[in-house]
């Protein structure tokens, strides 16, 4: 984890796909920054107001696949739900019956080609290389490859 910054995402040079690393002191702050790096990806969320709430919630066996569902579902909201989101008001990871569920709240609005410019053409968060240790005692800190 960065020392200069508590939390925080980046994108990162890939040979064949788009990746973000992503830092936080806790899990929360790890999904909530590695969806906010995906959104810069998609556009210049300084465009984008934040008018409208959009409620997330999903289930996973572990947390690599939370956040792989996580990052897919704003994928699909993006692209299929015609959404462009700026913020992340909030995200809670709880235990579940088996494995983990996040609840989240993001902030947008419609889609409008005249102010939300195209940016990368991400297809979808993958599994490769991901591993998220949940005993971590100074934060998280991983990378995440992109299908573009």
């Amino acid at each position: 984890m960065r020392e200069e910054e508590p939390e925080g995402s980046e994108p990162v040079n890939h040979t064949a796909d788009a990746a973000l690393h992503v830092w936080a002191r806790d899990r929360e702050g790890l999904f909530r920054q590695a969806a906010l790096g995906l959104l810069r990806l998609l556009t210049e969320t300084a465009r984008v107001e934040p008018a409208e709430r959009t409620e997330v919630a999903l289930e996973g066996l572990d947390l690599e696949e939370l956040l792989v569902g996580w990052l897919n579902e704003i994928l699909y909201l993006n692209d299929l739900g015609h959404r462009r989101f700026a913020q992340i008001d909030r995200v809670r990871i709880a235990d579940a019956r088996e494995g983990f569920r996040l609840e989240a709240t993001l902030l947008g609005e419609a889609f409008d080609p005249g102010r939300h410019p195209a940016g990368v053409g991400v297809k979808a968060a993958t599994y490769h290389g991901l591993c998220i240790d949940p005993r971590a005692t100074d934060g998280y800190d991983l990378t995440i490859i992109l299908d573009t």
